[in-house]
C-alpha cells in the first residue's frame, strides 16, 4: 500500500479488509470509489492471472484503468498496456497477470472466460441482468467481485443490493458506504 502512495481512510480500509466474495461500495461524488477499486485489485493481483474491469461502456472503466496502470508502474512491474480502453488491457508478464476492460453493452464480451476477480466500475449503471451474468463469470474459480458506484442515476437494483449487503451475511455479499466527505484527499 505504501509503495503505491495509498493511505486508505477507515471506511476504505473496511472494504479492503472484508473477506466477502462480493463487496459493494456505494459512495458520494468524489468519494474515492475508483481509487478504492483499483487499489483493491492491485492488492489482489497475486491471487490469480485474469481480471476484468467492467462498466456500462468502456469509457467508464478509464479512471480505474489509469489507477491500475499507475499502481503497476509504482510497483516496478514490466507493463504491456493498450492506450485505449475500448477495449483495453494491461499485461504484467513478470507475475503472469492479464487485466481486460469489458463493456456490459456487449453481453458476448462477458463470456468464454472465468476471471479470478472483477471490478465493476459505475456498477449502478449496468443492468441487473449484467450483474447476474458478471457474478456467473466468477463462479467457476470462486473469484471475487467489487462493485463501485453511486445511487444517483442508478437503475434501481443497486440500492436494493446495497441494503441486502447490510444484513449479517458476511460470507457472500457485504456493502459499504463511502460518503463524499470521507475522502480526505479531496476534502481535507
Amino acid at each position: 500500500v505504501k509503495k503505491i502512495g495509498y493511505n486508505p481512510n477507515q471506511g476504505q480500509e473496511g472494504v479492503h479488509a472484508c473477506p466477502a466474495r462480493i463487496r459493494l461500495v456505494a459512495g458520494g461524488e468524489r468519494g474515492g470509489k475508483s481509487r478504492v477499486g483499483a487499489c483493491d485489485m492491485t492488492a489482489r493481483l497475486m491471487e490469480g492471472s485474469l481480471y476484468w474491469l467492467i462498466a456500462a461502456d468502456y469509457e467508464r472503466t478509464r479512471p480505474e484503468f489509469d489507477y491500475l496502470l499507475a499502481n503497476a508502474q509504482k510497483l516496478g512491474f514490466s507493463i504491456d498496456a493498450s492506450k485505449n480502453v475500448d477495449p483495453g488491457y494491461i499485461n504484467l508478464p513478470e507475475i503472469g497477470v492479464h487485466i481486460e476492460t469489458k463493456s456490459a453493452r456487449d453481453p458476448r464480451r462477458l463470456a468464454a472466460q472465468a476471471p479470478d476477480g472483477i471490478l465493476v466500475c459505475e456498477a449502478s449503471q449496468i443492468t441487473y441482468e449484467d450483474f447476474l451474468r458478471t457474478r456467473g463469470r466468477i463462479a467457476e474459480k470462486r473469484g471475487w467481485m467489487l462493485l463501485t458506484g453511486t445511487f444517483e442515476s442508478s437503475l434501481g437494483w443497486y440500492p436494493e443490493l446495497f441494503t441486502r449487503g447490510q444484513a449479517p451475511n458476511k460470507d457472500e455479499l457485504v456493502s459499504f458506504s463511502l460518503p463524499s466527505w470521507s475522502n480526505y484527499f479531496i476534502f481535507p
